[in-house]
């Protein structure tokens, strides 16, 4: 028989578990997963997000055979995510692991780099989600703009001219018009698809008193061309007589003084002429031919003396309330 102390001391044990409970006791620690080979049998997975990154591309002239794409992250520029080569499509999917992107910044890029030697890589930012789907902007897929750029002056002094029209012409159809700056320096900018074109010609000094320059240019062979523009009779052309200047498109410019004379050329208004020798209603002088290598040739003939004006400076361009730049 248990004496009173130790009953005493049962009950106080038994209401000491009943208060604290069974948290109070501890528990084996298991770290694999136990199975009890029992049918039917139960099975836990574990499913990550994905991130479906879907890039529209549009090719607006020549489309290249392939182009690789690399994404980077949270602001690295030097460890790519992925790597990735396409065939032109209208579409590509790029898909990534959950959370591999800065989704607070919009410090994520793709680098495309079309496989073409016309064409330039082209970083698209994006900002990024833990996981689902990223559609981006349209990315236009074009080559490589051409320029063309150069400084316009007067041929007379080499003095800068400012405020004049230099135009890019495919055939008769105008693709950029811009002005020469307060440094006489100009910048044409078009689109690469132009690069293999036969028919571009620059035009300048529309807005003059001579005729304006014209000269044919090819991006064939680089898409950075260099081209000094100048304006007006040389120096040398000016040592040669006074000058004059054609009043009327289409004047004859003959060999000789009689009718029968062959005409070299039609002349266009504006024209600068050095005449050297006068005769009765004619001028004889030289004028100069801006070939294709970009030399001055001169060549002399015979003209009529009422379509020339005598050539003044004070101002070159024609409209005088608009400019009031002299050469």
């Amino acid at each position: 028989m248990f004496s009173y102390k130790q009953n005493l001391l049962i009950v106080i044990l038994w209401f000491t578990i009943l208060l604290v409970g069974c948290s109070s006791i501890g528990t084996h620690q298991y770290p694999d997963v136990i199975y009890n080979h029992r049918q039917p049998l139960v099975s836990v997975s574990y499913e990550y997000g994905e991130t479906d990154i879907q890039i529209p591309l549009v090719f607006p002239g020549i489309v290249p055979e392939q182009l690789s794409f690399q994404v980077y992250a949270r602001g690295d520029s030097i460890n790519p995510l992925i790597t990735i080569k396409s065939n032109a499509t209208d579409l590509v999917r790029i898909f990534l692991p959950q959370g591999v992107l800065d989704i607070e910044d919009n410090n994520n890029y793709i680098l495309i780099k079309p496989h073409h030697p016309d064409f330039v890589s082209k970083k698209v930012m994006f900002k990024g989600i833990d996981y689902g789907k990223v559609t981006l902007d349209p990315v236009h897929i074009v080559q490589q703009p051409l320029t063309l750029a150069g400084l316009v002056s007067n041929t007379l002094t080499e003095k800068v001219l400012n405020n004049i029209d230099v135009s890019l012409f495919l055939k008769n159809d105008l693709l950029q018009k811009v002005f020469s700056n307060e440094n006489g320096e100009y910048t044409l900018t078009i689109s690469g698809e132009y690069k293999n074109q036969d028919f571009l010609r620059i035009i300048a000094g529309e807005k003059l008193i001579f005729s304006p320059f014209r000269r044919d240019i090819s991006f064939e062979k680089t898409k950075e061309l260099r081209l000094d523009i100048g304006l007006g009779p040389s120096q040398e052309l000016a040592d040669l007589g006074n000058l004059y200047i054609t009043n009327k498109s289409n004047v004859h410019f003959r060999d000789k003084p009689h009718i029968g004379g062959a005409t070299l050329f039609l002349l266009p208004e504006g024209e600068p002429i050095a005449v050297e020798q006068v005769s009765k209603g004619l001028y004889y002088g030289t004028i100069e031919i801006l070939v294709s290598s970009g030399k001055r040739v001169k060549m002399s003939g015979w003209l009529e003396r009422q379509f020339t004006d005598l050539l003044f400076f004070d101002n070159i361009f024609k409209d005088e309330k608009v400019y009031e730049q002299t050469l």
